[in-house]
């Protein structure tokens, strides 16, 4: 950021104008050459305030780091917790009802049957198989006895 210094008192020109007329410890401080000669709203520099953006920039990257790496752990959470619950209500009833599918064709029935509780897809199933498996088991009692 940058802003003129411009000249609007006439006080400063009491000690500007001329070495002659400035005190004589400025102009031993100082020296002579510079400083001397404003005039009134004449502009004599310019104040630049810079700031370092060092520090910003690296509260930001970590300030990223940290959101990204909450997000990932949120991703990563949901992931697995999906992934069980996928497994747990999915998977598992169906290599079981695979399993059980493949001793009833070989002739064994006295694989349990399904719970049949909740409306959901797999309660269907589990109904649907244990329904196939009766009849099944019927089927072939009727046709040992003949």
């Amino acid at each position: 950021m940058a802003r003129p210094i411009k000249i609007n008192n006439s006080a400063c020109l009491t000690c500007h104008s001329t070495p002659a007329a400035a005190p004589a410890l400025m102009v031993q401080t100082y020296g002579p050459l510079h400083g001397f000669g404003w005039h009134l709203n004449e502009i004599v520099g310019a104040q630049i305030v810079s700031v370092p953006m060092d520090l910003p920039i690296r509260n930001a990257r970590h300030a990223f780091a940290t959101f990204m790496g909450s997000l990932v752990g949120v991703f990563v959470v949901l992931f697995l917790t999906l992934n069980v619950m996928l497994s747990r209500l999915i998977v598992r009833p169906i290599s079981r009802m695979a399993r059980a599918a493949d001793q009833v064709s070989t002739g064994d029935f006295k694989v349990a049957e399904f719970a049949e509780r909740g409306r959901d897809e797999m309660a269907r199933l589990g109904r649907a198989f244990n329904r196939m498996r009766r009849s099944l088991e019927k089927t072939m009692q009727l046709i040992e006895r003949r």
